[in-house]
């Protein structure tokens, strides 16, 4: 990597070293570094300084600017970074940010694994008492609602595992109103507690979709977290909802996630796909919705955001045809 840093007192510049790779100066003055990047980069980087945003942006075709730390006041720092490198740092990001999604979701896996196992203890404890009294009555069918148990707590714990882990997960057929109606079984308990309702309409269309179910999931946990930190960042947060609805239109599947919270401003609605940017003041990578959007890609879809003051929805289109 090499660095590039600005003095806004003296208006003048200096490269590391190893920046004469790239053909640059070790130093100069404010005019030879905006005629080396250009008018138009110069100012981006300067907006971005000035907002504080870890955002990266494209110098060439092999190297990103990154801001950094100043080394004191009036002192701007960018890095320059190879594009392997940054690479490997989205793909680390957007491993990180798939983790703070299963951690903040964790609560949901415990209740979802926690109801059939309490059932199989009752079931169970049932049969024992049938038992002491000779010959149990339809056995087969406690026997069957029994495995049906444990095949829903099987069925988590993989959920869970694919959504954590690198391996690739293969592509098969699967029902987007499923996928939907596990990541409500897994995050409405919990928003309950945080005192926002997560609401499904009462019956979703069977839609198909050749793809990565836990991929889908991934995006649909994302956007939910998201609207409950936008939900409860709100001092004077009160009945909050986050509505998820899926529709058939012109030929596509369309889902919607919609929340009552404050709104994104207008101004920022351009860059809550970019990789880094966040606006949260607590926590937050910055990759949650670049990562929804390039999971929906995989899914040859697109996402969109509407958003206002007290509404803000999230449209994801799939083909129903996609591959």
């Amino acid at each position: 990597m090499h660095q590039l840093t600005y003095n806004q007192a003296e208006n003048t510049f200096s490269a590391s070293t190893s920046a004469t790779q790239l053909g640059w100066p070790v130093s100069g003055k404010q005019q030879d570094l905006i005629s080396l990047l250009g008018s138009e980069l110069w100012q981006q980087l300067l907006n971005i300084a000035n907002t504080q945003q870890a955002q990266f942006i494209s110098l060439d075709n092999n190297h990103y600017l990154c801001l950094g730390e100043a080394a004191s006041d009036g002192l701007l720092t960018w890095i320059i970074t190879p594009q392997p490198q940054l690479q490997r740092q989205l793909e680390q990001g957007q491993h990180d940010s798939r983790l703070a999604s299963v951690g903040q979701v964790m609560a949901g896996i415990c209740h979802e694994v926690n109801q059939p196992l309490n059932a199989m203890r009752l079931r169970l404890y049932a049969l024992q008492q049938l038992a002491t009294m000779g010959a149990i009555p339809d056995l087969d069918n406690h026997l069957k609602e029994l495995d049906n148990q444990i095949e829903r707590c099987a069925n988590t714990l993989v959920n869970m595992r694919q959504l954590v882990g690198h391996q690739p997960i293969s592509h098969s057929q699967f029902d987007l109103a499923t996928s939907i109606q596990q990541v409500h079984k897994l995050l409405a308990s919990q928003l309950v507690q945080q005192g926002i309702k997560l609401s499904l309409p009462s019956a979703l269309p069977e839609s198909l979709l050749f793809g990565q179910a836990q991929r889908f999931e991934q995006v649909l946990i994302n956007l939910i977290n998201n609207a409950r930190d936008a939900i409860l960042e709100q001092t004077d947060q009160q009945n909050g909802e986050i509505q998820i609805y899926l529709l058939h239109q012109c030929g596509n599947f369309q889902l919607q996630v919609i929340d009552n919270g404050p709104g994104i401003p207008e101004h920022l609605q351009q860059q809550v796909f970019t990789p880094y940017y966040t606006s949260k003041q607590a926590h937050g990578t910055g990759l949650g919705l670049a990562l929804c959007q390039d999971l929906v890609n995989e899914l040859d879809g697109n996402i969109e955001l509407q958003s206002q003051p007290g509404r803000t929805c999230f449209t994801i289109t799939l083909p129903k045809h996609g591959n």
